[in-house]
């Protein structure tokens, strides 16, 4: 199965990534380089959209950690949305859960972003 990544900008500043196929160590640098491209861009704000994941190898998880070390560096975040609960539990194993926003839904995390706006006034 191939990597299909697609991305949409939202209100405030927040873009979405929609990723759905496999992450493998093959393909994974196609993720990176959507997280870079969009970080060069001064997007810091990102929802990966992992609804249509079917498999994520370490490689991809590390793409992960690379997104939120760049985005939070710049005062960002990366939020996860629509994780399976495969994905759910291989996150809490790997306690990635207390480094990255999961969310049930995109609404729920652009209203985090907005939040946080709201508290940074």
């Amino acid at each position: 199965m191939s990597l299909t990544i697609d991305s949409q900008q939202h209100e405030n500043d927040v873009v979405v990534i929609a990723v759905s196929g496999e992450i493998t160590f093959e393909n994974s640098d196609q993720f990176r380089d959507k997280i870079d491209q969009l970080c060069e861009q001064g997007r810091y704000r990102i929802i990966i959209d992992l609804a249509g994941l079917q498999y994520m190898s370490s490689a991809g998880m590390g793409v992960l950690v690379h997104g939120l070390k760049k985005a939070r560096a710049k005062d960002g975040d990366v939020r996860l949305i629509n994780l399976s609960d495969k994905m759910r539990r291989v996150f809490l194993i790997t306690q990635f859960t207390h480094h990255f926003m999961v969310l049930p839904n995109l609404e729920e995390a652009l209203k985090s972003f907005a939040t946080t706006d709201e508290s940074s006034r």
